[in-house]
């Protein structure tokens, strides 16, 4: 899963996948909380998941963390 979402997020940002670490905040990747809202519908329909963000999910590894827990 975590490698999907990375391969999402690089793909958006026109990045290569090993460019992004999963531990970097969104902010940190370079994304701003609309890229954050378009990438999570993009996320929920790739991996058939509902996510309710808040600000305690801010990096890939959290919000790995969060779909699965969800499950």
């Amino acid at each position: 899963m975590k490698d999907t979402i990375i391969n999402i997020i690089a793909e958006y940002l026109g990045n290569d996948a090993s460019e992004i670490s999963s531990s970097e905040t969104f902010k940190e990747i370079g994304l701003d909380s609309l890229d954050v809202m378009e990438l999570v519908m993009q996320i929920e329909e790739e991996l058939d998941c509902k996510i309710e963000l808040s600000q305690e999910i801010d990096n890939i590894d959290k919000l790995c963390a969060y779909i699965e827990e969800s499950k």
